[in-house]
């Protein structure tokens, strides 16, 4: 009676362990390392990304790629000025061609603006940038804003707040 009573558990300890395997439906169909990746618009590169880890989630119904490791976004202007943005964490929706870009976003413009938010969109389709999230920037001559949401050229040379507050510094 012992015996089959531990047969019978260890089959049902077995058949648990089975049930919660992940499925490999959800599983990425590929991972790359140290990858850097251009983007190009009428044979000019415009951006130019990197990421230690890249997992390809293609497959899926919505397909995306995700970057658990975080991202560098260089983003080019069309005089070749060169803003930066850095992130923890960012997922590229093939779809939508949208690049959602969360915690710790830092970003440093070509006129030396500097941005920090907790998330930021980059919108490839119209080449545009925003967040609903509070941000802060400080301007090369010491301004500083804080707000909630904004939104951008890649260029950085359009910026729109919503709300800010902040320090200005105006010449006579």
């Amino acid at each position: 009676m012992i015996a089959i009573m531990a047969t019978f558990f260890s089959c049902q300890s077995k058949h648990k362990n089975t049930q919660q395997l992940p499925s490999v439906e959800n599983a990425p169909i590929g991972e790359a390392y140290d990858v850097i990746l251009k983007y190009t618009e009428n044979g000019k590169t415009i951006a130019v990304l990197k990421a230690p880890l890249i997992l390809d989630y293609t497959h899926l119904d919505f397909g995306y790629n995700e970057f658990p490791e975080g991202v560098i976004l260089d983003v080019i202007d069309k005089e070749d000025n060169v803003s930066v943005i850095i992130a923890d964490y960012a997922i590229s929706y093939d779809k939508t061609r949208l690049i959602d870009m969360i915690g710790h976003v830092d970003i440093k413009t070509a006129d030396s603006t500097h941005l920090k938010a907790k998330q930021l969109y980059w919108d490839q389709n119209i080449n545009w940038i925003f967040t609903d999230q509070p941000y802060q920037s400080k301007l090369s001559n010491g301004a500083i804003n804080n707000g909630d949401g904004f939104d951008a050229n890649q260029d950085f040379t359009t910026l729109n707040s919503r709300t800010n507050i902040g320090v200005q510094i105006l010449d006579n």
